[in-house]
């Protein structure tokens, strides 16, 4: 975009995917930018980036423009009243449910560097989640909460060791059919390439997971595919014009209901779920904490990572710390405090 020697530079989402020192070199190059009186549009669901470098803002609704102003005349507050229609005082929705019945029980994961067979990316990690409980997994990049997601869901296969135990009992997950079979759903952080098959429509996402339950004779009942996805569309709300419109067209925070619709259809007893807010207004976030918080209610159990403490520290029962691939800590929800979370989240050499 620089190379072009362009006046106007529209930046989406920027920082998704980088570095706390990486964005901090970005801002500089913006700054220096502004300075040169090239215009910037930055769009981001970030709102404290916004107060770093903005100078006005302009909030987005379901595609209309519902408010602007200059940044040193508003507040964090006023920028969210905006963006989603409502005061947000109470955006982390979380009503006790948790049992004491154990959902699943991870001893001593680990999994090998494929490259370096000698590290590991995970290493000796264990922890429980009961039925009703949030169970959060906070971690800065590079710690391996991916992984461990992952490698429970019977990703990795060989390079994995350790066990997961689903009720009491051992399980064995060698791929991700295995752990479908057993009850445990993923929604992978990257939800467009890993979580949905973007030229299908809606209906053909929501069954991929459970395509037994539509089938005869191994032809596909699409009345029966058409009534599954329906179910889910009115129960978490997914805003699509009907059950067959492409994936690709809908808003993040639809695209990611549609995936816990496809999980959800396989009626899971443990959801993993890998950074689903991630690159989705505030307005779809509390939704899907409303969501989460339903079905914690209706005994399912739920591992959360998440990069964003606030949401960590809101909407989770217990948080587990990762780093370097190992667990350094493990916190109530009375217990942890931003401060605490993320001096167990350091490596020790920091």
């Amino acid at each position: 975009a620089l190379s072009t020697d362009a006046r106007i530079i529209i930046m989406d989402e920027p920082t998704s995917a980088l570095s706390e020192h990486e964005t901090d070199v970005l801002f500089g190059l913006i700054e220096s930018l502004k300075r040169r009186g090239v215009a910037v549009v930055y769009i981001t669901h970030k709102l404290d980036e916004l107060f770093r470098i903005g100078d006005r803002v302009s909030a987005l609704r379901d595609g209309q423009q519902v408010g602007e102003g200059r940044l040193e005349d508003l507040s964090h507050d006023d920028i969210v009243r905006m963006m989603v229609g409502r005061d947000l005082s109470a955006l982390y929705q979380r009503h006790c449910s948790v049992t004491s019945d154990e959902a699943m029980r991870v001893d001593g994961l680990s999994l090998k560097n494929t490259g370096w067979p000698s590290e590991y990316l995970v290493e000796g990690v264990s922890f429980e989640v009961r039925r009703g409980e949030v169970l959060g997994v906070f971690g800065l990049m590079g710690s391996g909460r991916t992984e461990l997601l992952e490698t429970i869901f019977g990703r990795h296969g060989d390079h994995a060791s350790g066990d997961v135990l689903l009720h009491g009992s051992k399980a064995s997950i060698a791929s991700p059919t295995d752990a479908i079979r057993a009850g445990i759903g993923l929604a992978p952080e990257d939800r467009k390439n890993q979580g949905l098959v973007m030229v299908m429509d809606v209906a053909e996402n929501i069954s991929l997971a459970s395509l037994d339950k539509i089938q005869r004779m191994m032809f596909l009942r699409t009345p029966l595919e058409r009534r599954m996805a329906e179910k889910y569309v009115n129960r978490l709300k997914i805003k699509t014009s009907s059950v067959r419109q492409n994936v690709e067209t809908l808003s993040g925070g639809n695209q990611q209901k549609v995936i816990l619709g496809k999980w959800l259809a396989t009626e899971p007893t443990v959801l993993l779920l890998d950074e689903p807010t991630r690159g989705i207004d505030i307005n779809a976030k509390k939704e899907l904490y409303r969501l989460i918080d339903e079905l914690t209610e209706r005994g399912l159990a739920i591992v959360l990572v998440s990069s964003e403490l606030p949401e960590i520290l809101g909407v989770c029962d217990r948080i587990m710390v990762m780093c370097e691939g190992r667990k350094t800590a493990e916190f109530s929800r009375e217990q942890a405090t931003e401060e605490s979370v993320l001096k167990a989240a350091l490596p020790k050499s920091t």
